[in-house]
């Protein structure tokens, strides 16, 4: 498995495999569809400023996407996951895990991972716990009007006080 760090022209190869994702598995994420299908290229841009994104590649296959974000009110070795996304014909076979540690190479200051998860989405908590994240017990009302929640979950690789 190889894994790319993406620029802002990427922009395009990230469109792709969101919307891709977002058919896959619509029910775990907040984005729609059509509402990620109707972003500009600016707008796709603009994610590249705000976060890192990288995917993970078998030959010429992405079968793995996940973006590390700087978030302004949390401390700086702390660092949040979205848009984790694996191919359905690689889940269980080690992606997620795969890209973890890539990220925690690409990023050894980061000491803390966080990330939200629908809290109806069991399979994803599952592999996430596997991973060493941790419920914060932190909850939040998903945007979309649909009553769901998420739930926080966090990995540190700090040792225990």
């Amino acid at each position: 498995m190889d894994f790319s760090v993406l620029a802002a022209d990427d922009w395009e190869t990230v469109r792709d495999v969101r919307l891709q994702a977002l058919k896959d598995s619509p029910a775990a994420y907040i984005s729609s569809y059509e509402a990620t299908a109707a972003r500009t290229e600016a707008d796709w841009r603009q994610t590249f400023a705000d976060g890192l994104w990288i995917v993970a590649q078998r030959g010429c296959r992405i079968i793995g996407l996940a973006r590390s974000l700087r978030v302004d009110d949390r401390p700086p070795d702390e660092r949040h996951l979205e848009s984790i996304w694996v191919d359905p014909r690689y889940r269980r076979s080690g992606v997620m895990r795969a890209i973890l540690r890539y990220l925690t190479e690409l990023e050894p200051d980061v000491h803390v991972w966080l990330l939200w998860v629908v809290d109806r989405n069991l399979d994803a908590r599952t592999v996430y716990e596997r991973l060493g994240f941790r419920a914060t017990g932190e909850r939040q009302l998903l945007t979309d009007e649909s009553g769901r929640t998420e739930l926080r979950l966090k990995r540190s690789t700090l040792p225990a006080p």
